[in-house]
């Protein structure tokens, strides 16, 4: 039998042929070498991290195991000790600083965090519905309270809510007695509540912005052609569209409210009546008014703990949404 002429095949078959595989080791180095640059860009951050979150971390749950008191006694390894005085504490609720403070951040948490995310929202579709070029003014002047100092915006705040500030002003206007915002229980929360609201709703209101950018168009042209009304619209397509970013920025929200600090410590010291003290602020009293710094290191923990929690609760409803 005669043998068959084995098949030519061309030079430019050949290089075709070579090709994907000087490609293929041509794009690995150079993923390895987009890998290793973004690794290097990354070690001051990682460094940072780990110094000044990972290291802290450890280093307040290793404080929580010992009573220690700067300057008087040396510290004394006493374990779980400062932890048992927390909850031992639950008997007697009202008498304990700590588990008041919750309980107020429990109410603060609830109201300002529908509070800023219904608001933030609010901003970003009126904004939306502007031109590009009133869109970025209007953008930057919402922003402001959210790029000033929390300090600055408490002061200001503790002169609209003095007897004879502009809120009270306002309200005599409609014939309506003002309250002593700041001086009475019922009242210094809510205060402390609509200020947080107003000063954190703008940096929530670009993340709506940018969700809103993102949605499809066509989606709203073809419910507008089977009739659909604007609020059929917003809740049959908005809404649910947006659902990622509502879980995100309530995500972000919480974790940002349980910590808060800066308005209760400036504007009303916890006080009155212990109306306005938070977790945070209690922590605070009782390092550096106190210095029971095991203590106050415990109380860090719980809170951490509380949080975490939250967190990952509101991380797997995200999760379960998508």
């Amino acid at each position: 039998m005669a043998s068959q002429p084995a098949p030519i095949v061309s030079t430019s078959t050949q290089e075709m042929q070579g090709k994907p595989r000087r490609s293929r080791r041509d794009t690995s180095g150079s993923r390895r070498g987009e890998t290793l640059a973004a690794y290097l860009f990354l070690t001051p951050y990682l460094v940072i991290l780990l110094v000044f979150w990972i290291f802290v971390t450890f280093y307040g749950v290793g404080l929580s195991l010992f009573k220690l008191d700067i300057g008087f006694t040396a510290p004394e390894f006493v374990g779980l000790r400062n932890y048992s005085i927390i909850f031992q504490q639950l008997a007697f609720i009202n008498d304990s600083d700590f588990w008041v403070s919750m309980i107020n951040i429990i109410k603060f948490v609830i109201v300002v965090v529908i509070g800023q995310t219904a608001l933030a929202l609010v901003l970003a579709l009126l904004l939306q519905a502007l031109i590009p070029r009133l869109r970025g003014i209007f953008r930057t002047i919402f922003y402001l309270p959210a790029v000033t100092s929390s300090v600055a915006v408490s002061l200001i705040f503790l002169w609209f809510y003095t007897p004879q500030g502009v809120i009270n002003y306002l309200l005599s206007l409609l014939h309506i007695p003002g309250p002593h915002w700041l001086e009475d229980p019922s009242f210094a929360l809510p205060a402390i509540m609509l200020l947080n609201i107003w000063t954190t709703a703008a940096t929530f209101m670009l993340y709506f912005l940018a969700a809103l950018q993102d949605l499809p168009l066509d989606l709203y042209e073809a419910a507008r052609v089977d009739g659909a009304g604007r609020f059929h619209l917003f809740t049959d397509i908005t809404i649910p569209l947006l659902r990622p970013a509502i879980f995100l920025v309530v995500a972000l929200g919480t974790i940002a409210t349980f910590q808060m600090f800066d308005q209760a410590k400036f504007m009303t010291d916890g006080g009155p009546l212990r109306a306005t003290l938070s977790p945070v602020l209690e922590i605070y009293n009782t390092a550096f008014r106190d210095n029971h710094f095991g203590l106050a290191a415990a109380m860090s923990v719980l809170l951490f703990i509380i949080i975490f929690i939250v967190a990952l609760i509101q991380r797997r409803l995200i999760d379960v949404n998508n």
